[in-house]
């Protein structure tokens, strides 16, 4: 998508200063996705303690996953208890 858009130079050179990027473009398309890529990380965190977990359906999981482990585990490669 072509933009025409006037930049702060002063912004621009230090972000090319402490970018990796090799042109001014590449420079400000990196910005973008680091500002995206931060946003969606503060929406995420906004969420942290706001969900509820079921600790009982999580024990019972475990349990089960106990108890199939062991009847695995008593079961050998062929079918036949080991």
């Amino acid at each position: 998508m072509n933009t025409r858009v006037t930049l702060d130079s002063r912004l621009v050179s230090e972000l090319m200063k402490y970018s990796l990027a090799r042109t001014k473009k590449a420079a400000v398309t990196d910005a973008l996705k680091e500002q995206i890529r931060t946003a969606k990380l503060k929406k995420l965190s906004d969420r942290l303690g706001k969900i509820n977990i079921d600790e009982k359906a999580i024990e019972d999981g475990n349990r089960a996953d106990l108890e199939r482990a062991a009847w695995l585990s008593n079961i050998g490669v062929d079918g036949e208890p080991s």
